[in-house]
């Protein structure tokens, strides 16, 4: 298990980083609260929930807290350094928002927002705030990724020429306590937005390159028609080589599996394993759970609170992960103007110079 990183340093003076959760559900109780209860450096002073019943739920968790039921009360009330924010998507643009008005820092849930033009306005706010927006993207972290990024790194199979990953997910997978993936007004967008997000900044950051041109084709679940894609063949060409991801809600199990190939060697991803293949010679890289176990993923969270910890400080460099989060949003954007528009290629430019 990866420990938490306590370093001292020269902030430590202003230790711990007082916060409030936004939002106690799942993710929050299981993966956000474990963490900050036990990390030195921060302290959740409030949480903010609607609901009476996951209210008591926090309570429970923290102890004493203060408890609100809506965000501007919380920001009248209680002087904070972050808010983390485990809130469904479409709410994500307003609470990141008013944290820009009052200068709070900002960790996130994914996707970070849900569309374009929220993308732009939240880029606009927090660099007039001066604060730092933080998105989860905490998939990089599982074990079995980490491995596979790492032999990618190293040149183990050289220059990679074509990627290809499959996500399998049953009808019922996931949601929170409120089934809110499953509402397009909610969530943002289905499956898509959801698995998608992840594997592209996974994607992007085994192959260094900006996308050339993005294609899609989904099917949509049957009673909302037109409205929530549970199943999607994504397509992303870059310069040098070729990315194909399935995902789908519409699987019998749960599953990950995929290859990557390079122009010296292959790897193969397989749930709870990897296969390196090269120079002739074949190594087998065994994990504990598999990929597809569980949707909470505590200790994937560990590194992603360390590493908004040191943009926090200036340890690390300064909006590299919101602009990794502006291009998951800007390639899924693009993938449902594909699917649109007759599921035609679509060109994708350098979202940061436009």
């Amino acid at each position: 298990m990866m420990c938490l990183n306590t370093q001292k340093n020269i902030y430590s003076d202003v230790l711990p980083l007082k916060g409030a959760i936004i939002g106690f559900g799942g993710v929050a109780e299981y993966a956000h609260a474990p963490l900050f209860k036990r990390d030195p450096r921060f302290f959740i002073k409030a949480v903010v929930e609607p609901d009476k019943a996951r209210r008591e739920r926090a309570k429970n968790v923290f102890g004493d807290i203060n408890l609100y039921e809506d965000l501007d009360t919380l920001f009248k009330k209680e002087s904070l350094d972050f808010i983390d924010i485990c809130i469904p998507p479409v709410y994500h643009t307003n609470a990141i928002i008013k944290a820009c008005e009052y200068r709070v820092n900002v960790l996130c849930e994914k996707p970070l927002v849900t569309s374009l033009k929220d993308l732009k306005k939240v880029i606009e706010e927090h660099k007039k705030a001066g604060i730092v927006v933080f998105c989860v993207n905490n998939w990089r972290y599982a074990p079995i990724w980490s491995k596979t990024i790492e032999l990618v790194n190293t040149g183990s199979i050289g220059k990679i020429q074509e990627i290809s990953l499959s996500v399998l997910r049953t009808p019922n997978s996931g949601g929170g306590v409120t089934d809110w993936r499953k509402k397009k007004d909610i969530a943002g967008g289905g499956i898509l937005m959801d698995h998608g997000w992840h594997n592209i900044y996974i994607v992007n950051s085994i192959i260094k390159e900006q996308p050339t041109c993005v294609s899609a084709r989904m099917k949509y679940i049957s009673s909302q028609k037109y409205e929530l894609e549970d199943e999607v063949e994504l397509n992303i060409d870059y310069k040098s080589a070729k990315v194909n991801v399935f995902l789908t809600w519409r699987a019998e199990c749960r599953r990950n599996f995929g290859f990557i190939y390079g122009d010296k060697g292959k790897i193969f991803i397989n749930d709870d394993h990897i296969i390196l293949k090269n120079n002739g010679s074949t190594l087998r890289y065994n994990f504990g759970l598999p990929l597809s176990k569980g949707s909470h993923h505590l200790d994937w969270m560990i590194p992603v609170i360390n590493d908004f910890f040191d943009e926090l400080i200036g340890r690390k460099t300064k909006e590299e992960n919101i602009m990794e989060a502006a291009q998951c949003l800007y390639l899924i954007s693009l993938a449902y103007e594909s699917h649109n528009n007759g599921c035609s290629s679509v060109r994708a430019s350098n979202i940061f110079n436009e």
